[in-house]
């Protein structure tokens, strides 16, 4: 595990042909427009590029004109089954094949948890943990046979730790970290490298665009509560109000260097936060390999272990 800032490796990269999810706005964009700058060809996918995300597909568009790389749009819906397939089809006759996929689409849901609502949870475990899961298994037939490609799995801090009011959006990135762990057993004898990227916060449409528990009636005893949740959100405005805020170009980077990093180096996990939660995250990162790896070589597991 290692935590990355804004470096990068200024060595020349083989030119891949990328898909990421969720581009139209936010941490998706801003990757999609890095790799293009690397010279990468990327395919940004979006779920209505002919309409409400018509702007933002021109605008990649437009800026993978304007680089050493280029930019298809493609549109995919992660939350259904036939859009993901017809999406990566599509992406694979476009782009004349895939080396490398970011599983980025995701959205944030806060709130006491008895605040949300049974539907509100299915459909953040849909976004961001079906999802990812879709778009892999539709992409694994090309990248199998190949034996060679890369997953990326855009986690976050609060897939390791949560705190009062995440634990929604806490349980979709954790379960999303135990879904690219498997992976990333699973394909390692088939040439397929499996990376988490855990960013921390950081302004982007993901932060704006968060949807809060729907069943306001059940908040009446949970005022500490909420004042204590209240206070950790007043940290994370200080830090974007500081004179060094997150940049989302630190994550988009961290993407870029592992699709630039050579197959079989690539590492398990990378915190992406400069901040008080990234050094906790690191610290847990670490805690659990060491205990995790000697287990499985016990178990005559030591194979998948990297």
């Amino acid at each position: 595990m290692i935590t990355k800032t804004a470096s990068h490796s200024e060595e020349t990269t083989v030119p891949q042909t990328v898909l990421v999810t969720g581009t139209s706005s936010g941490l998706g964009r801003r990757t999609a427009e890095v790799l293009a700058e690397r010279g990468h060809t990327v395919v940004a996918t979006m779920r209505a590029p002919q309409g409400r995300d018509r702007a933002a597909a021109e605008a990649l568009i437009k800026t993978g004109d304007g680089s050493p790389g280029r930019i298809l749009v493609v549109e995919m819906d992660v939350r259904d089954d036939e859009s993901v397939d017809a999406g990566v089809a599509a992406a694979i006759e476009r782009a004349g094949g895939l080396d490398a996929v970011v599983n980025n689409a995701a959205y944030a849901i806060t709130g006491i948890g008895e605040s949300v609502t049974s539907s509100q949870l299915l459909d953040v475990l849909d976004t961001n943990l079906v999802g990812p899961q879709r778009v892999t298994r539709a992409v694994l037939p090309h990248l199998r046979p190949r034996r060679s490609g890369l997953l990326v799995f855009l986690s976050s801090g609060a897939g390791r730790l949560t705190v009062p009011g995440m634990g929604a959006y806490s349980a979709s990135k954790s379960g999303l970290e135990a879904l690219a762990q498997a992976y990333r057993y699973e394909l390692r004898p088939l040439g397929i490298d499996v990376s988490i990227v855990q960013p921390g916060a950081f302004p982007s449409n993901l932060a704006a665009s968060q949807v809060a528990g729907a069943d306001e009636n059940r908040l009446a005893d949970y005022a500490e509560v909420l004042q204590l949740a209240g206070a950790f959100m007043q940290q994370i405005g200080a830090i974007f109000a500081g004179p060094q805020p997150p940049d989302p170009r630190e994550v988009a980077d961290a993407v870029a260097d592992l699709v630039d990093t050579p197959s079989g180096q690539r590492p398990e996990r990378v915190s992406v936060d400069r901040f008080m939660l990234g050094r906790a995250v690191t610290a847990i990162n670490a805690g659990t390999k060491a205990p995790t790896d000697a287990l499985l070589r016990e178990l005559g597991l030591g194979a998948v272990v990297s």
